[in-house]
């Protein structure tokens, strides 16, 4: 059977954003546009391509290839395990992977893979204020095993070297054989956003941008500005510049950040969540251990699921909602297509 899912993950990557992309230095400037399309228009020109091109008996059958429709924007994959080991969250993302068609439908031999965590503080794993190392460990194994070159980053709130050693981050990194570097602030671009909300430009980390896949892995948490943070506010964490400053008109800022930065694919961390006092603070009384993965290629659509676990409507959270009234994902629970396996 031939394999048209390559084809497939970079229109979606296009499709997911409208960006103008600067990049500038001291001696150059170069300048790569890329006009935005919506993802009806990407599936549709996707769709005739690939079919222009299958014949007969070795047809994939496309509309079903992640459940309803071709539209995966809608489609969650939610796991669950048995318990935090490694053993247990191996099973989970790939049974995750699975789902989805299976993880050679997005990695390929040779991509430049980046995978964002959550590191954004001095904290330990279990305190529930990071992504967890061990879930990151094992993404980041099954991407080199398929022979690509996987790089973890993230810039943290606190310092980054305290960040990522007690977090756990190094030594996953070390574990697993990926790359793990600290923000060079040299290297941030800057992204003009079409249709903004509130941000006409951004300083995006240039190894986002250059990627040939990225994986948006963050941890699910309450969060005193924004109500909840996941997968579309993680993003936070590759764009340079101020951060106090984004926290003004915040939640349209976080759409704004989604409007600007592609990611292919949302692994967002379940396995413990801090339900009050977040993002940094708590108490164990505030940590719920729901050993659950959550799964998808649309960052809108996976944190309005994600809500549910905080018994929290997705039109609660303000930037759910103007996203949604952007078009930007399905933030009703109703009309997404999700799929839920036990591991």
């Amino acid at each position: 059977m031939i394999d048209y899912s390559y084809l497939f993950c970079n229109n979606l990557k296009i499709a997911q954003t409208g960006m103008d992309i600067s990049y500038s230095s001291n001696t150059q400037r170069d300048t790569m546009t890329q006009t935005r399309r919506t993802r009806r228009e990407v599936l549709s020109g996707f769709l005739k391509s690939a079919f222009g091109i299958m014949l007969g008996s070795i047809a994939v059958p496309l509309m079903n290839l992640f459940g309803r429709s071709a539209d995966s924007s809608k489609t969650v994959v939610v796991i669950k395990g048995k318990d935090l080991s490694k053993e247990s969250l191996e099973r989970m993302v790939k049974k995750g992977f699975d789902t989805l068609g299976g993880i050679d439908r997005f990695i390929k031999k040779g991509m430049k893979v980046v995978i964002k965590p959550n590191i954004g503080f001095n904290s330990r794993p279990e305190q529930a204020h990071t992504t967890n190392p061990d879930l990151v460990e094992t993404v980041a194994r099954m991407c080199i095993r398929r022979g690509a070159d996987v790089t973890i980053f993230d810039r943290p709130v606190n310092s980054a070297p305290l960040c990522y050693r007690r977090s756990g981050m190094i030594q996953a990194a070390r574990n697993s054989g990926a790359d793990i570097e600290y923000i060079d602030e040299r290297k941030f671009r800057e992204v003009r956003i079409k249709n903004p909300l509130n941000l006409k430009t951004l300083l995006v980390y240039e190894d986002m941008l250059k990627a040939d896949f990225v994986i948006n892995m963050p941890i699910a948490k309450d969060h005193g500005s924004a109500t909840l943070t996941m997968a579309m506010k993680n993003l936070m964490g590759v764009i340079g510049g101020r951060r106090g400053w984004f926290h003004i008109n915040l939640h349209k800022n976080i759409v704004d950040f989604n409007k600007a930065i592609p990611v292919d694919l949302i692994i967002l961390d379940a396995t413990r969540i801090l339900t009050d006092h977040g993002p940094n603070a708590g108490t164990p009384a505030d940590i719920k251990e729901k050993r659950t993965l959550v799964m998808g290629t649309n960052p809108v659509t996976v944190d309005a699921y994600t809500a549910g676990f905080f018994n929290m409507r997705p039109h609660r959270v303000e930037y759910l909602r103007l996203a949604a009234r952007e078009n930007m994902g399905e933030i009703n629970t109703s009309r997404m297509n999700i799929i839920k396996r036990t591991v």
